[in-house]
């Protein structure tokens, strides 16, 4: 038994499936009280007072009581370049030295968030607003999350050691081991100092530990978490980095815009398990059975309207393999390109609102969700009408990637499968409309497609009880994988801006004698080749507080970069070697080797980077819709 299957029969334990329970319960409430707060506001003209307070505090229950259930599924991200390649004791004990990093990061802010916690009951503090809700229990239950994952850790840590002992009669000089990049990190903080080097010398330096961090195979939030502590223990001393420990992470989750994010997932989730998703695509089948490459060119149909309800890419890839896959397997489509296809196809879901990585970008860089969620809108349907036409010419030049359907369709059976997936359809409008317009923020836009995709499925009994309690559970662990990723990528990004790391780069960017497309040039070289090794959505949160000043203080539109940033984000999700989608089809499918995967999503990856330089040469692709609203 190796070290993954070991952890997975330790737990999930009771403890962390009622906290991944609670999470459900806020996540539910949170659809529910901004739908209900929509309809008393539109309806009645009578609001529920204090509804975004409410909001911002119930992310807290989201996220928290869930991240000990993900790391027990092992559910956290990570660079696996080196760690996959160790076998036996060496990787063991890798595991243990990332086990130990995590533990006393996340003991500190376990410790320090639980102190104010302690400090709110005593002095009372309260949120400012119309209901004065105190902050202490909100800070409660974040303190008990980060307990129950410290206890996670322990756990982990000694099934770690216990297999040590198992696997040499030296076990104790392994384990000794495993605690000297702890050792390192502490002598570093006794090295360096402000005094001896420049605060952004320190920076660069806490970034190269990062980098070394990550592909020792730590988990992206705990890695970035531990290398922010480090540096601001290093320039700012250890009562201002606990300070920060208990704040940043707090006040970056407890926050409205992103209260989008677990809705739009929800969402996503609904309309996979009531089979919309399903009926969508036997929709497109029918409309498009004359086409070239029919079965694919629905797959690219049916995937762009499966991203209008779902907003995460990995997400609609894992769906769509499930759906399209089989059936496409079954009318003699081309493996390589059907594999191909829905790879490719599942990141539309990012471009095409709602897009969780829009509201990310938008998070971080301070600009405005409702025109970049409208922004992806046109180069989403250009990239899919890209895949759409190089599919056409490719089985027009040969025929046998994808045979011809043999039954004949007639216009009454078109209508009649419009039946299945009308509903979903009309709440995709609703939806984007809804941002366009102005009428409904993200939030509630993604409460109300997140409740009509429960509703509609409640009428038409396609969803039940069972169903949507696995949608719920899905949506929390993605929502605290991806959270913790957030808060903790926003504690290095304040220590960055503290070294002065940001202001220093753009100010040398800026100061380049250089034409600026070069400078954008090497920031989409730097994506395309990030893309290769690593999560994208954590490269992003990473990189955006150095990259964005420079890249607006040379003039380009902060609205427009966020797009063609969020297509390289996509584009990495199929570049080999490591593309998450490449591996999610892989999974799904044993017995195709990972070289017919890539062959087959090597044509797409050329029409994404198409799609990006036509955005880069023609702007107003991205910027038109935006500028109408």
């Amino acid at each position: 038994m190796d070290f993954e299957d070991q952890i997975e029969t330790a737990g999930p334990n009771i403890l962390e499936k009622w906290s991944i329970g609670i999470s459900g319960l806020v996540v539910t409430f949170l659809m529910l009280l901004t739908t209900v707060d929509v309809v008393l506001r539109y309806v009645f003209n009578s609001p529920i007072p204090g509804a975004y307070s409410l909001c911002e505090m119930l992310m807290i229950g989201v996220v928290y009581p869930a991240i000990a259930f993900v790391q027990g599924a092992k559910g956290h991200v990570r660079v696996d370049i080196i760690i996959d390649r160790l076998r036996g004791i060496r990787r063991t004990t890798f595991e243990l030295a990332t086990l130990w990093l995590a533990l006393v990061a996340f003991s500190g802010m376990c410790w320090k968030s639980t102190m104010l916690a302690w400090e709110n009951w005593v002095t009372g503090d309260y949120a400012m607003g119309l209901l004065n809700i105190p902050y202490w229990p909100t800070k409660t239950v974040m303190s008990l999350g980060l307990a129950l994952l410290c206890l996670r850790f322990l756990q982990d840590i000694k099934a770690c050691i216990s297999k040590i002992r198992g696997q040499s009669q030296r076990w104790w000089l392994w384990v000794i081991t495993s605690i000297t990049p702890l050792i390192l990190f502490w002598l570093m903080t006794l090295i360096l100092s402000p005094g001896t080097l420049s605060a952004t010398t320190i920076g660069w330096i806490m970034i190269a530990a990062m980098f070394v961090v990550l592909l020792m195979g730590l988990p992206i939030a705990f890695g970035l978490l531990f290398v922010a502590i480090a540096g601001y223990w290093i320039l700012s001393g250890p009562l201002v980095t606990l300070s920060i420990m208990g704040i940043i992470p707090y006040d970056k989750i407890a926050n409205y815009t992103l209260s989008v994010v677990p809705l739009f997932i929800l969402m996503g989730h609904l309309a996979f398990q009531a089979g919309f998703a399903t009926s969508m695509y036997k929709t497109c089948q029918v409309w498009l059975g004359r086409l070239p490459g029919s079965m694919a060119q629905a797959t690219v149909v049916g995937g762009a309207a499966f991203g209008a309800a779902c907003g995460a890419g990995v997400a609609s890839a894992a769906t769509l393999a499930k759906i399209c896959v089989p059936i496409m397997r079954e009318h003699n489509v081309d493996l390589k390109m059907s594999l191909g296809c829905v790879a490719a196809v599942g990141g539309l879901a990012a471009l095409i609102p709602p897009s969780i990585m829009m509201v990310i970008y938008a998070m971080i860089t301070n600009q405005s969700s409702d025109k970049l969620l409208i922004a992806g809108m046109v180069p989403g349907l250009l990239a899919a009408a890209s895949f759409m036409i190089m599919i056409f010419f490719m089985v027009k030049r040969n025929p046998k990637l994808a045979p011809p359907l043999t039954n004949k369709v007639t216009w009454r059976d078109k209508i009649l499968s419009l039946k299945e997936s009308w509903g979903i359809a009309v709440l995709g409008i609703v939806v984007i409309g809804g941002i366009f317009t102005g009428i409904f923020t993200p939030t509630e836009a993604g409460a109300l497609g997140a409740s009509g995709t429960l509703l509609l499925g409640i009428v038409t009994r396609r969803l039940t009880f069972r169903n949507f309690i696995d949608a719920v559970n899905e949506t929390t662990k993605t929502t605290a994988m991806i959270f913790l990723i957030i808060a903790s990528a926003m504690v290095l990004a304040n220590f960055m801006a503290i070294s002065r790391l940001p202001s220093v780069t753009s100010d040398f960017v800026m100061g380049l004698d250089v034409p600026r497309s070069f400078i954008l040039a090497g920031v989409i070289a730097l994506y395309l080749v990030a893309g290769c090794i690593m999560d994208m959505t954590s490269f992003m949160l990473l990189t955006m507080p150095i990259v964005f000043p420079a890249i607006t203080g040379l003039g380009y539109d902060p609205v427009w970069f966020g797009v063609i940033i969020v297509i390289l984000c996509e584009l990495a999700l199929i570049s080999p070697p490591f593309g998450l989608n490449l591996f999610i089809l892989r999974a799904m499918n044993p017995e195709v080797g990972m070289g017919d995967i890539i062959r087959g999503s090597l044509p797409f990856t050329l029409m994404y980077f198409i799609v990006t330089i036509l955005c880069c040469l023609f702007p107003i692709i991205v910027t038109w819709l935006p500028s109408i609203m």
